[in-house]
């Protein structure tokens, strides 16, 4: 998994290089331009480029950037915030090189609104060095008044180590944050990056290395991300012998008159990933035609013919019967907020020992942690919201610490949406794979079959719902690219879609593996 870091953690590594290992502030600020001006110029050639420029750390790194490029043939120019006059030390010191060579200067204090923007308008590329890691809370000044003049479309966009308005450690941004369509982050990854909404400024990732092993400088992480490389060691092997018993049986109960598909596509996803045998626990309503659309699953009857749900006594005696041949149970699927889900959560939460995922409607009556030694429950933001008490909205803007929250509540739960955590109390896995095609109805039921699957399979909760969450986003990736659109797309399509991540598994597998950078920097990501 790939380490990431906050702000602070960075900091503290800054100052080790100086200290224990005699690296500099300013070579360390040296190679951080030097570094991304070579990843600009391997990246998008020689261009015109207009680099916005900060009186601290940031804005020094953006001055040797600006350096480098001028010295490889680019038509350069800054464009500074704050008053020249004050700035100081390495920042200074670099900004008098700059000078001397006769880069244009522009104190955006002197200049016009109309002219800042028809100057951000003709670049070919923006370079963001205004704030970095010092980026946090509601952005104002120069630095905001400049940011609303840069143009949406055209220029390609650059931020260097942070987008400037986004929280290096939380993922928290300002509305009016650069947004960029790559980051070039210095040492290592910073947690903000792949945390929504942060990650929507950030656009894709490169790492830039400082000239120093940062296994020296760096703790163990408090924050990873997951992907292929990850996906392809979780990821159960079959073997030649398999028979459907040893490939885990999954049960799913919901369904209910006012949604008849939620747990019919479970059972698809659930059996596209891999399970021997998914038994479907729904309502007559749904039982009817759950075996003509899903034959290859084992559709049992919960209710009485009339009744638009699960009856209790039923569901109880189904799962009883089921409990030591199941490798997981997903309940929620397609339930609908009727009492009797209520009673059945309750009974499950004191009664079943299995692995146990919960989603959908059971989420709403949740009460706390349930007897299942393997549980994960897997929330959107408005379930999230309604559990911790919250606002969606709030939640959407700090999604990795409602995620921890709840984890301490309830156990292992995996946050959906864009770059999804999933998070189990000790750990925080991020997954690094992303797209909008997921947006669809339908789409968190083939998530949950996915992740039972894996349940069942043997996987912890956390690498569970990594894993599963990872493939499901890397099916709707690979289906929205062979129909070259994002939109239109079919809950049951992206169920379907599922064998081709396996066998982009299995290519990467055999190939080796994947170095940081091209994790990071993979179209998608």
């Amino acid at each position: 998994m790939i380490p990431f870091f906050d702000a602070d953690t960075i900091r503290e590594a800054d100052r080790l290089a100086a200290e224990q290992f005699g690296f500099s502030p300013a070579l360390l600020m040296e190679n951080a331009g030097r570094g991304a001006a070579e990843a600009i110029l391997e990246l998008y050639g020689k261009r015109d480029w207009t680099i916005l420029c900060g009186p601290g750390n940031n804005g020094g790194d953006g001055f040797v950037a600006a350096r480098h490029l001028a010295l490889a043939g680019c038509e350069v120019t800054v464009l500074l915030t704050g008053n020249r006059a004050r700035i100081k030390s390495l920042p200074a010191a670099n900004l008098k090189l700059l000078d001397q060579m006769g880069c244009p200067i522009l104190q955006v204090a002197e200049h016009s609104d109309d002219f800042l923007a028809e100057r951000l308008r003709k670049s070919a590329g923006i370079i963001d060095a205004l704030l970095g890691t010092g980026s946090c809370g509601t952005l104002r000044g120069e630095p905001l008044r400049l940011l609303r003049l840069v143009p949406e479309n055209g220029p390609v966009k650059v931020a260097l180590d942070v987008p400037t308005g986004v929280d290096a450690s939380t993922g928290i941004a300002d509305p009016e944050a650069f947004r960029a369509d790559l980051t070039l982050t210095f040492l290592a990854p910073k947690i903000g990056l792949r945390v929504m909404p942060g990650a929507l400024y950030a656009g894709k990732i490169r790492v830039i290395d400082l000239g120093i092993e940062k296994k020296l400088l760096l703790p163990p992480p408090s924050v990873e991300g997951y992907g292929i490389e990850d996906a392809a060691r979780d990821w159960p092997s079959v073997s030649f012998s398999d028979h459907k018993g040893k490939k885990g049986t999954v049960l799913i109960l919901g369904g209910s008159s006012l949604y008849r598909g939620a747990p019919i596509l479970a059972a698809r996803a659930a059996l596209r990933a891999g399970a021997g045998l998914v038994v479907l626990i729904v309502p007559e309503c749904v039982a009817r035609s759950a075996s003509s659309a899903l034959p290859e699953a084992l559709v049992l009857s919960a209710s009485k013919e009339d009744e638009r749900h699960v009856d209790f006594d039923s569901a109880v005696r189904i799962l009883s019967d089921w409990s030591e041949k199941a490798g997981c149970l997903i309940f929620g699927p397609g339930s609908g907020r009727f009492t009797t889900t209520g009673l059945v959560l309750e009974w499950i939460s004191t009664s079943w020992q299995k692995p146990l995922l919960l989603d959908a409607d059971s989420l709403f009556f949740l009460p706390g942690r349930v007897s299942a030694s393997s549980c994960l429950i897997t929330p959107h933001e408005g379930e999230a919201g309604r559990l911790l008490r919250k606002p969606t909205a709030e939640v959407a803007n700090r999604r990795l610490e409602s995620a921890s929250i709840l984890a301490a509540r309830f156990g292992t739960v995996l946050l959906k949406g864009p770059y999804s955590i999933c998070c189990d109390q000790k750990r925080i896995g991020i997954v690094l794979e992303s797209t909008p095609a997921l947006a669809v109805p339908g789409s968190g039921d083939v998530l949950s079959g996915i992740a039972g699957t894996l349940l069942a399979k043997g996987l912890s909760p956390w690498r569970a719902g990594l894993a599963a969450a990872w493939a499901h986003a890397r099916a709707g990736k690979l289906l929205s690219d062979s129909r070259g659109t994002e939109t239109g797309l079919l809950a049951g399509e992206i169920a379907d879609s599922l064998h081709l991540v396996f066998r982009e598994l299995a290519v990467f597998s055999k190939n080796g593996r994947s170095s940081v950078n091209a994790e990071l920097c993979q179209p998608g990501i």
